[in-house]
């Protein structure tokens, strides 16, 4: 099925090739850019690097790529020591760590006849938006959804969850006619974190954060909500505890042994990322997406929707419009597009979403969440100080000591409670 486009698209799109053409340097250009990813990943982007050399032979692309756990730190690094690349692939939380007042990256505006805005509308343009300038451009947008290992569940002989209700169900079922070893579906605490803001958002139908306040939207007794929402999955079996968690080690989910045997049977996963889950399924295991769970009278999904990931350019580059060009190469280029696919997720850039389209791509379970999406009521944008590295850290130390049992349900909940709101009164100026 071919997308439709928005009128913004589509005349973007038209007016595409009335864009000023880039005016060759008179001497040859060497650009840096960074990502991060697994190495499917860096073999696409590696391909579309030099397809992009290959059209512009005066420019040069040294490619600085490394995997998720570290990225951050060593960004962090390269930007307060001014080496950062030209071209960067960001997290969209970052946005509000490196350029709170819009001049961390370069103001894509500036640039407007290299980088092709059209191809954007203007909710994924507002998401890259810091103090009024255009610091980066979405790659994909993502959500966490629902996904289910089929094969386990058809073992269990039930059908995959369709509400909250059902969910927990399964829990003891798994364990009464698999085993005990078996669960519905695997949460480590990050994604519990994200779980139970959904679970509260689908309720009070307000942004977790309240960035203007400084503070959470939410009272202390909504967080030992939470609390009880995480004690109850592992009480009744729906996910493994923290200690189960602990004794596989540092372990990235979908490498666990009892996921890629159908074990755990189930993952609350990015759009962006569930290939990676999909792919290091054991012969036999089949992954489904599952209908997203609301409770009874929710007035928002609670998806925490943004971009999984941007490109930015370094505010102090030398290079500023063949930096440009190669990131409107990599977002719409039909050689680039077709380099990636969707390994990044379904992209945002409508030509790039038209040539998937055309090519018969638009397929397959990350393609599946992207339309599921669009079902889902899904009108509040989270601040990105929710994930904002210390207010993460809290939340998961805070589960974690109640999965330990060195917290009960109330001091879990007043813990997280305390601890986010003083995080939040000091990270947000």
């Amino acid at each position: 099925m071919t997308p439709r486009l928005s009128k913004r698209q589509f005349l973007g799109a038209a007016a595409a090739s009335l864009a000023a053409p880039y005016v060759r340097a008179a001497a040859p250009v060497e650009l840096r850019m960074s990502w991060w990813g697994g190495s499917d990943i860096h073999k696409a982007q590696l391909a579309a690097l030099r397809r992009f050399e290959a059209r512009y032979p005066n420019i040069r692309v040294r490619a600085e790529y490394t995997g998720w756990l570290g990225h951050l730190e060593r960004l962090t690094t390269q930007i307060s020591g001014n080496t950062a690349p030209d071209l960067m692939q960001i997290n969209w939380n970052w946005l509000v760590l490196f350029s709170r007042d819009g001049l961390g990256f370069y103001d894509l505006r500036q640039l407007g006849d290299e980088v092709d805005l059209g191809q954007f509308d203007a909710d994924s343009l507002a998401f890259g938006t810091m103090a009024g300038r255009l610091n980066a451009l979405p790659i994909c947008m993502a959500a966490r959804l629902f996904y289910y290992n089929a094969s386990t569940y058809e073992r269990a002989g039930l059908p995959l969850p369709t509400s909250w209700d059902e969910l927990f169900a399964a829990g003891p079922i798994f364990r009464s006619r698999l085993g005990p070893e078996y669960y519905p579906i695997d949460l480590n605490l990050q994604d519990v974190v994200a779980i139970g803001r959904a679970w509260l958002l689908q309720r009070s139908g307000k942004p977790l954060v309240d960035e203007q306040g400084r503070k959470l939207n939410a009272s202390e007794s909504d967080m030992q909500e939470i609390a009880a929402l995480y004690r109850r999955l592992v009480d009744e079996h729906v996910t493994p505890s923290v200690e189960e968690h602990a004794s596989y080690g540092n372990v990235a989910p979908h490498e666990m042994r009892s996921w890629i045997n159908g074990r755990y049977a189930g993952v609350y996963q990015w759009i962006s990322a569930i290939g990676k889950s999909a792919d290091t399924l054991a012969p036999g295991q089949r992954i489904e997406l599952g209908a997203y769970p609301l409770r009874a009278g929710a007035v928002d999904a609670g998806l925490l929707y943004r971009p999984a990931m941007l490109h930015a350019i370094n505010a102090d580059t030398k290079h500023p419009h063949e930096a440009a060009l190669l990131m409107s190469f990599l977002l719409n280029d039909e050689e680039a597009v077709r380099a990636l696919g969707l390994r990044r997720g379904p992209p945002v850039s409508a030509r790039a979403l038209k040539t998937l389209a055309d090519d018969g791509k638009l397929t397959g379970i990350a393609w599946q969440g992207r339309e599921q999406v669009r079902t889902l009521p899904n009108h509040i944008h989270e601040s990105g100080f929710f994930e904002h590295p210390r207010v993460r850290d809290a939340f998961m130390e805070a589960f974690e000591l109640l999965g330990y049992q060195r917290l009960d349900v109330a001091a879990a909940g007043t813990r997280m409670y305390e601890d986010v709101n003083q995080i939040l009164k000091r990270v947000i100026r």
